[in-house]
């Protein structure tokens, strides 16, 4: 029984150096009218990068990026050209609000965390039997 401690214990350990130390979010950060490009580190709590795009036609349009720590898709006023139409793209990979509009894609690739987590998980399947 101790030794499957032990087996635990440094898959435990292997998959904290794998994993590294944590940082957080890369995005966008900036509002222009045109797509403004300034990467920034996100605070820990966001886990979204977030582009609004309002249409004004008199002005011309206005593109926001940020760092949210909740995000909500709507894309349901594009094609619309009225004053003050919002457009909201959300995503969650690093710098993934470079693009406007359906370029910024709301999938999520498997981050280095993630990943690790998952080979931890995928030894201790392999080992845990003989435990």
């Amino acid at each position: 029984m101790m030794l499957g401690m032990k087996t635990v214990l440094l898959l435990l350990a292997i998959l904290a150096v794998a994993m590294g130390p944590a940082r957080g979010l890369r995005c966008h950060v900036c509002s222009s009218s045109t797509n403004c490009k300034q990467p920034q580190t996100c605070p820990a709590s966001s886990r979204y990068c977030r582009t609004m795009t309002t249409v004004e036609p008199l002005s011309g349009n206005l593109v926001r990026k940020e760092c949210a720590e909740s995000c909500r898709t709507d894309n349901s006023q594009q094609g619309q050209v009225s004053s003050g139409v919002q457009s909201t793209q959300c995503c969650q990979d690093d710098l993934c609000n470079e693009q406007l509009h359906g370029s910024a894609s709301a999938r999520t690739l498997l981050s280095g965390a993630t990943l690790g987590l998952l080979l931890a998980l995928g030894l201790l399947a392999i080992v845990a039997p003989s435990l």
